[in-house]
């Protein structure tokens, strides 16, 4: 059961990730008037996105709470 979470949240991380790159590339591309996308920005999130991936892929090797 935990395995199946794991995989499912996993998955649910990628298919965020891809929305998420879709959105931002599209505002980087477009460059409206009132956005504030810098590099800055566009790196802090992809950095969060990957800290946060990698996390989740170490909680998949660490023992389990039950």
């Amino acid at each position: 059961m935990s395995k199946d979470f794991y995989i499912a949240f996993l998955t649910g991380w990628f298919v965020l990730i891809v929305f998420w790159s879709t959105i931002i590339i599209f505002v980087y591309i477009r460059k409206p008037p009132n956005a504030k996308l810098t590099k800055k920005v566009f790196f802090v999130s992809y950095g969060i996105f990957l800290v946060l991936l990698i996390i989740i892929v170490f909680l998949n090797y660490a023992d389990s709470f039950f």
